[in-house]
This record gives structure tokens, C-alpha cells and sequence, in this order.
């Protein structure tokens, strides 16, 4: 399905890139749109591992939240296609090398889209030299892929080596080894493709069959192939059983392709054969610091990275020693990208052989007319009170947006008046499916938007603090989810911003909205009286890729997390945090905001005490969150949002059917709020709140226990001491 969609934001790393052309992966596309094709079971049966995830969290969070989630994810569009060409149209401020204006190849799953305007990271861009047409140089990244594959099976001059599977990427290493030096033997079941192959560079071609085995010993004289190099796609492990049955004693094996890995032991130990994986196009790869952030690898410690890989591809393509101008089967506008897709998936003589280009445009990438500037339209009057309904610009359609605040917005009888953010499709999806009323092509438009009363922040934590002051300023109330920043600069910058502004400021600490935990304050903390707060969280374990590690992006758990329950011990203390200490561990080499391991103890200014004990680590069966309260003599224990008992002179217990973490109540005490002209949480907490939640960091820093600086006024600017 083709959408018209608001352009991507060029961030600081990354260059905008206005396709010409973007090549159809033939493989990885045809199994994800024949994956999105199946039923339920079929994609279970396809996806073991992910039926455990829901298992697991079906256990943890319940069925039927576990199967809203699992609906709201496979209704979920997202876009295809990792590899293109075109013209550089903007260019990030942090970003050496390019111009505006330059012809470019691009890489990576979720930059080089199926789409007019992509926004990708600058080492997943090359280059691409006069010589070489932007059609060819839209199949850089799928040749180096091939060219990783080849790297990593150590070809040398004269080496025998055969190729197993003669589809696009498989033609594509015929033709990199013959240019290598090797000598080449193409195997595959299509007596087609291995005539391709043979045309196109191959030296011997073999059908892949019982008689492959005995044809590859005749070619050999009897030695094997020195490295087998395996690009088919399969349901089975024959092409693995065939490249070992032809590799030589001591040969090496790459599995470029989609193939099961089951291997007898025997077929490898006889031989002692050497087996790699193959990861996809070179060194770098799924690597956040060297993709998003720019860090490229040191030549003299990596020679090729994926960047190298992609510019040594169009270096072939120049000097005349990589031909792929034959490979293009068909160029199609990308109007008429669904039956390009009919085609990837037909059975038979329907199937393309080649390559298939989807064009935009008139395909010649031109980026002559001049850059367009958006004056920014600031409201004229001033916002203290809101007549209903409020207007909600979203700004982030994520997951969590989708789930949790827009389904609120609606429930509270807000006017969901435009969404923007996030990738241009993700953001018209969203809008579309949420009932948006319009898609801002840019965050700054749907700030300014005079038709926008409350700007709703739920992008990437990275982006909160500076993206509510910038709304504050525009004279918007604001909804950020949580954290508010990640450094005291941002947080005393948006902190200003609110105290200066007519707009309210509100951030996502839902849990104080809970009917529990309202309640438990309500029946243990009396008036004036100290407590004590004990908060446990088994927030179980993140993949070390997770973005939440990302430094600049999450900011960590402690601060992208652990925010929530420092809040949640401030309500129940019903006091300002005046002191935090802070131990704890996390991964070996991870950098200490992202531990996700630690014991916080909070002093607060009326006396209380909180401790809150925050772990990756554990059984998933344990309840996620376990609250307790103790308070002259009463006491309290919250378990995971769902019960609640109460001990005084007797024992009581309140019960909910479902789990209540105060998601809906919070949207709509903040459009109460907004209506009012009077924020559902003061400034004072907020600000305190934030500051000790950044001074937990400056504690596992420092080993020491640090102040947090009180103000008397109405916001907290303080700082840590």
C-alpha cells in the first residue's frame, strides 16, 4: 500500500536524501510480506521465539492486555525496503562529507525506504561516483551484502569457490568473486538462474542436486571448493548439507542466505570445516554508536565497515569490473508499487528474476528548487484557561502514544486536532487510524499550530526537554511524558520556560494517579505524619541494544524508568525530596546511567524516608511492582497495581479486576487542568521530583549521598550540591 506521508526530520547525524530510485529485496521482502500474509498460528509456527515473549508477558501483565498489545503490533504499518539512491536535499549539523546536491547510495532498515524522502545516518551513506547511474547504485547495499559475505569467507587469487543460490544477491557474488580473482562454480535448483549466473560472470554452473556433489569433485579434480559461499533462502538445511558435501578438508563455509542451521556434526567435523554467519553488509552493522551517532571504526583496526563496503561496490561499478545493469528486470514507478509486490510474491514464471526498481518521480533525483522555510505562527492571546474541547497536537506517534494516550485523550473528550513526529509514515498511520484530524509535515509546524491548544510529548526521551520548552514558549500547555530531561541544563531550561509561560506544564508520572496508590496514601499517611516507603520493581532485563540504553536517546533506566517510582514515593510522602543516595551495578562495560541494578534511599524535607530497590535482573514471574507503606500504626502493601491491603485494627483488602496504573485518570486531570488553567501536579514537584531523579546518577557517580537544593518559591531552579 503506498501513503502520502509528511517528510522525515533530518537530525544532527543524518542526511536527507531524496530517492530516485530503491531496489526491491527479493528474499527479505518476500518472506516479510508472506509472513504478514499468514494467520496467526502460521506467524507463530514462523516466530517461536516471539510466541515465548507473549507468553511471558501474558504471565506478567494478563491476557487481556497482553492481547491488545499484541493486535495494536501486527495492525501496525511500517515501511519497507533498506537499500536506494538519490540526491542529498539536507544535510545534519553534525555531518562532515556531504553537500547538498550530492548523489548518494543509502542503506539500513528504517532509513532507505520504499519512499520519495528518506533520513538516513551518515555512515549509511556512500558517495556515488559520475560513472555509476543512480539505478545501479539503488542495489549498493544488496551487492554489499554479497561483498560481506565474501570478506568474511577470506577469498584469495585463484581460490575455488561455489555459490549456492542464484537469486539477486547470489548473481551479485558471482560476479564480485570472478572479479576477485576466484574462480567461480554457481549452483542452484533453476537451470535459469545458473545460466544467469554463467552469463554474468560464473566460470561453472551446477544444478543444486544429488549430482552436484559429484560435479564439483570432476571440476576440482577431486579437491572440493576452498570456500563455499551459500546466498539461497530455504525452508530446509539442503543448501547447508550441499556446501558441505562440497567444500574441501579445511574449507570454509558462509551462510550469506536464509537457511535453517542444522547441520549433522559429522558433515563439518570430518572435514573440520570452518562455519560463519554471515551478518548482513559489513562491520558496523546494528552497532547505534557507529549507525546513529557517526563513530566510525579506525581503518587500521577495521578495513571494511559497512560504509567501506557500499563505497568499494560503486568503486567496482566505475571501472567497469561490476556490471548490474542486466540484473534490473523491471523499473516501476512507485505508484504503482502493489503490483510490483504481486509480482514478489507470485508463484511460478510470475516471480521476478531479476531485480525489480521502484522509480520517483521522473527517477532523476534532481534536488533544484529552493529550500522551503516555515515561519513559525506563535498564538496571540494568552492561554491561562481553555474553553472545551481541548485541542491535542501529538507530538511522537509511537507505540505507547497509540496505546495509552490517544485511546485517553479520546476517553477524556479531547479533539485529536494533528499528530507529527517520528517517521513520516509511522506519523500518518497514527493519524489515520487514531482519528487525527490532519498530519503537521514538521514538529515545529504542529507546535505553532494555531488551531493546537496542548502540545502531547511522547517521543523519544531524548527530545522531551527541549521539545516542551520550545512548546511552553509557543505559549501551549504541555503533556510530556516522562522523564522531562536528561541533564539539569535541560531540566532548568524547560523548568523556566513553564514558569514564564501560560500554558500548564504536566509530566507523565501516572502512577500518583492510581486508585491504589491514592487510596494507600489516604488510609496509611495521615496528616503531618511521617512514613515509611518501601518501592520494589522487577523491571526484568533489557537486549543491550535496547534504546532505552542509549545514552542520548533514553538516557538510561534510572532516568528513563526509575523516574515513575521516585515520584510515586514523593506522593506518598507528600513531601519534597531533599537527599538521595544511590548504589548499584549493571552489564560489564555499560556506563553507569545505564545500570539498571540499583538501591535508591530518598530523605525528604517533613521527616519521611523512601527506599526504592530497581533490578533488570530476576524471575519474570514475580510481580513487576510491590509497593509497601508504614505509618504510626498502619500500614499498606500495593501489589503490582491490582490489589491493595490494608492493616490497621483489621486486615483489608481491595481488589481490582484489571490492572489500574492511573494512565487514563492523569490525561484527564491534565485536560482538567488545562481547561482550568491550573496544572494537575505544581511546577515545585515536578521540578523536585526530576532533580532527584537526575541526582541519583550524580550519587552512583560520586559514591556519596547528594542534596537536593529546595527552593521556597513556587518552581524548583535548584541544584544538586
Amino acid at each position: 500500500m503506498v501513503r502520502d506521508v509528511p517528510p522525515p526530520p533530518c537530525s544532527p547525524g543524518s542526511i536527507l536524501v531524496r530517492n530516485a530510485f530503491s531496489a526491491i529485496s527479493s528474499g527479505t521482502e518476500r518472506a516479510r510480506v508472506e509472513l504478514s500474509q499468514k494467520s496467526l498460528l502460521g506467524k507463530a509456527r514462523e516466530r517461536p521465539d516471539l510466541v515465548r515473549q507473549v507468553i511471558a508477558r501474558a504471565q506478567r501483565e494478563g491476557i487481556r492486555a497482553t492481547r491488545d498489545a499484541v493486535k495494536r503490533r501486527l495492525e501496525q504499518e511500517t515501511p519497507v525496503g533498506y537499500s536506494s539512491a538519490g540526491v542529498v536535499v539536507e544535510v545534519g549539523e553534525a555531518v562532515a562529507g556531504f553537500d547538498v546536491g550530492d548523489r548518494v547510495a543509502c542503506a539500513g532498515g528504517e532509513h532507505a525506504n520504499h519512499a520519495e524522502i528518506v533520513s538516513v545516518p551518515a555512515n549509511l551513506c556512500a558517495r556515488v561516483p559520475d560513472a555509476v547511474e543512480l539505478e545501479m547504485a539503488a542495489m549498493t547495499t544488496i551487492a554489499a551484502i554479497a561483498m560481506h559475505g565474501i570478506r568474511l569467507a577470506d577469498v584469495r587469487l585463484g581460490d575455488r569457490v561455489g555459490v549456492v543460490g542464484c537469486g539477486l544477491v547470489g548473481q551479485i557474488a558471482c560476479r564480485l568473486l570472478r572479479a576477485a580473482g576466484a574462480h567461480v562454480i554457481a549452483l542452484d535448483l533453476d537451470p535459469g538462474r545458473v545460466r544467469q549466473a554463467i552469463a554474468g560472470g560464473a566460470h561453472h554452473g551446477l544444478r543444486a542436486d544429488a549430482a552436484a556433489e559429484e560435479g564439483v569433485e570432476s571440476l576440482t579434480h577431486g579437491i572440493g571448493l576452498d570456500q563455499v559461499v551459500i546466498t539461497a533462502a530455504a525452508a530446509t538445511n539442503a543448501p547447508l548439507l550441499l556446501a558441505s558435501a562440497i567444500a574441501r578438508d579445511r574449507g570454509a563455509v558462509v551462510l550469506v542466505g536464509d537457511v535453517p542451521i542444522e547441520a549433522p556434526r559429522a558433515a563439518f567435523y570430518d572435514k573440520e570445516l570452518s562455519f560463519i554467519v554471515s551478518r548482513s553488509y559489513g562491520p558496523g552493522r546494528y552497532d547505534s554508536e557507529y549507525e546513529e551517532r557517526g563513530l566510525d571504526y579506525p581503518v587500521g583496526y577495521v578495513r571494511w565497515t559497512e560504509k567501506r563496503n557500499m563505497e568499494a561496490v560503486l568503486a567496482l561499478q566505475a571501472q567497469g569490473a561490476l556490471r548490474l545493469n542486466d540484473l534490473v528486470e523491471e523499473i516501476i514507478d512507485v505508484s504503482d508499487a502493489p503490483r510490483a509486490y504481486a509480482r514478489l510474491t507470485a508463484s511460478g514464471d510470475g516471480r521476478p528474476q531479476g531485480a525489480l526498481l521502484l522509480a520517483y518521480g521522473d527517477g532523476d533525483g534532481d534536488a533544484t528548487g529552493e529550500p522551503v522555510v516555515v515561519e513559525a505562527m506563535v498564538a496571540d492571546r494568552a492561554r491561562n484557561a481553555t474553553r472545551p474541547p481541548v485541542r491535542v497536537a501529538l507530538i511522537g506517534p509511537g507505540s505507547f502514544a497509540a496505546r495509552i494516550i490517544a485511546p485517553a485523550l479520546r476517553a477524556a473528550g479531547a479533539r485529536l486536532e494533528v499528530v507529527a513526529g517520528g517517521s513520516g509514515p509511522s506519523a500518518e498511520a497514527t493519524g489515520r487510524r487514531l482519528g487525527f484530524a490532519r498530519v503537521a509535515a514538521t514538529v515545529d509546524q504542529a507546535i505553532a499550530d494555531p488551531e493546537v491548544d496542548a502540545v502531547m510529548i511522547a517521543t523519544p526521551h531524548g527530545a522531551h526537554g527541549s521539545l516542551a520548552a520550545q512548546a511552553l514558549r509557543a505559549g501551549k500547555h504541555v503533556f510530556c511524558e516522562k522523564p522531562l530531561a536528561l541533564t539539569e541544563g535541560e531540566l532548568g531550561d524547560v523548568l523556566g520556560a513553564a514558569a514564564e509561560s501560560n500554558g500548564i506544564l504536566a509530566v507523565g508520572f501516572n502512577r500518583r494517579f492510581s486508585p491504589l496508590l491514592r487510596q494507600m496514601r489516604q488510609q496509611v499517611a495521615g496528616a503531618d505524619r511521617k512514613v515509611v516507603a518501601v518501592y520494589r520493581v522487577s523491571a526484568g532485563p533489557l537486549p543491550a541494544e535496547h534504546w532505552l540504553h542509549d545514552l542520548a536517546d533514553g538516557g538510561g533506566r534510572v532516568i528513563g524508568e526509575a523516574c515513575h517510582f521516585v515520584d510515586s514515593l514523593a506522593f506518598l510522602a507528600d513531601s519534597r525530596i531533599t537527599q538521595v543516595y544511590a548504589t548499584g551495578y549493571g552489564a560489564l562495560g555499560a556506563p553507569l546511567q545505564a545500570r539498571d541494578n540499583v538501591v535508591i534511599a530518598l530523605t525528604f524535607e517533613n521527616g519521611s524516608v523512601g527506599s526504592l530497590v530497581y533490578t533488570g535482573e530476576g524471575s519474570p514471574k514475580v510481580a513487576k511492582e510491590r509497593v509497601e507503606l508504614f505509618s504510626g500504626a498502619r500500614s499498606a502493601v500495593l501489589d503490582d497495581f491490582r490489589s491493595l491491603e490494608i492493616f490497621g485494627r483489621r486486615r483489608r483488602t481491595v481488589s481490582l479486576r484489571t490492572q489500574e496504573k492511573g494512565y487514563t485518570a492523569e490525561i484527564a486531570a491534565f485536560l482538567q487542568g488545562v481547561e482550568e488553567g491550573r496544572a494537575p501536579v505544581a511546577l515545585a514537584v515536578v521540578g523536585n521530583v526530576s532533580l532527584a531523579t537526575l541526582a541519583v546518577i550524580e550519587s552512583l557517580r560520586t559514591g556519596k549521598a547528594v542534596r537536593v537544593a529546595v527552593s521556597r518559591g513556587d518552581v524548583l531552579l535548584g541544584g544538586l550540591t
